[in-house]
């Protein structure tokens, strides 16, 4: 479970690594969240943009900027469809611009089948 105040892995193509998140969606008085839910947060760790990549069309962030992120992996076991149930390590979503469109056009690690977004899970390497 995430709660506000806490770091989120970024597990997509941007440059940003580490969110801290201060916002969570679906109800004002939400105390906590979990995946396939929204969260808006700031980004803390943020790598450099690579030198060949200066004066590119896509836009970099830096320390601070606020993003919107879609949260694709918590910290707790899941249950499958089929009975069975998955532990995964870390915390992770990756960053969007608007409903459901992405910032990057690949994603690292696992996604759950459980977020029912054919956009989304194609881009993953592995789904379970």
């Amino acid at each position: 479970m995430l709660i506000k105040e806490s770091w989120i892995n970024v597990a997509d193509g941007t440059n940003i690594r580490w969110l801290k998140i201060f916002h969570l969606y679906k109800g004002f008085f939400r105390k906590k969240t979990t995946y396939g839910f929204f969260v808006k947060g700031s980004a803390q760790v943020v790598e450099p943009p690579r030198y060949e990549y200066k004066g590119f069309k896509y836009k970099y962030s830096i320390k601070g900027d606020i993003n919107r992120l879609l949260v694709t992996r918590v910290n707790k076991t899941v249950l499958v469809e089929d009975g069975s149930s998955k532990k995964l390590d870390n915390n992770s979503g990756i960053v969007i611009k608007k409903k459901y469109n992405l910032r990057s056009k690949f994603m690292y690690g696992p996604i759950i089948k459980n977020i029912y977004r054919k956009k989304i899970i194609n881009l993953f390497n592995y789904s379970f």
